[in-house]
């Protein structure tokens, strides 16, 4: 792959904070985990189109610009992950596929940079600000109170496979949601990619050149013919 396009991760951090400002603006001054980024804030299927990227191999290399800290636009956590992911992002031939081995650390976004995209927008006030003065009442009728944001809606098949095991508030959903190798109960506050007790892979694999879904023992995508990890 060729040296990552500062204008690529640009556009996705945009496409980030647009979303968490839509739907769940208190996110955008909270830690995202990094599996949610790519599977359910701005998954590559929802967003190819919007970002402009012609494969998922781009996808991912912005995700691996925008998580190595090029652009100034986020940090990552822990610093061991950022240190990796910044150095495969300087190589001459950076591998983004790099960017899942750390589906479990944590983002979070800057702040100023998050300001810039949104302009005057109030959708986005870190709790680090100052709360407006408080005006005179004036005689113009009260504002209708303005509905909550939306939680994130997936399609069916953009969803992770443990968050469609693990509804919330389904006890007997959350009992049933174990790792098919050791059996172990995974995680269900989180979005799941790797079983925490064997490693083994519990969540979504996307081809990297087409984007469709592939089975963990698969060695060539159904649809395009590339071999996983290449």
């Amino acid at each position: 792959m060729a040296l990552i396009e500062p204008a690529d991760v640009e556009r996705l951090f945009r496409a980030v904070v647009t979303t968490l400002a839509e739907h769940d603006p208190g996110r955008l001054t909270a830690p995202l985990q990094v599996a949610e980024l790519y599977q359910q804030i701005v998954p590559y299927r929802s967003y190819r189109a919007r970002l402009g990227f012609d494969t998922h191999q781009d996808y991912e290399g912005a995700m691996l610009g925008l998580l190595a800290g090029i652009g100034g636009y986020a940090d990552l956590e822990p610093v061991e992950a950022r240190d990796t992911l910044a150095a495969e992002a300087a190589s001459p031939n950076p591998d983004p596929g790099l960017v899942r081995d750390f589906a479990g650390a944590r983002l979070v976004l800057n702040a100023r940079r998050a300001r810039e995209v949104l302009g005057s927008q109030s959708s986005f006030a870190p709790p680090s600000l100052s709360p407006p003065s408080p005006q005179a009442p004036t005689e113009s009728p009260s504002p209708e109170p303005v509905p909550s944001a939306a939680p994130f809606m997936l399609e069916a098949d953009e969803r992770p496979q443990a968050a469609q095991a693990t509804p919330p508030g389904d006890t007997a959903a959350r009992t049933a949601a174990t790792c098919p190798q050791c059996s172990r109960s995974l995680p269900t506050d989180r979005a799941v990619v790797f079983c925490p007790y064997c490693g083994t892979i519990v969540g979504a694999i996307v081809c990297a050149r087409c984007g469709d879904d592939l089975k963990p023992d698969w060695r060539f995508c159904p649809r395009c013919g590339h071999a996983p990890g290449k």
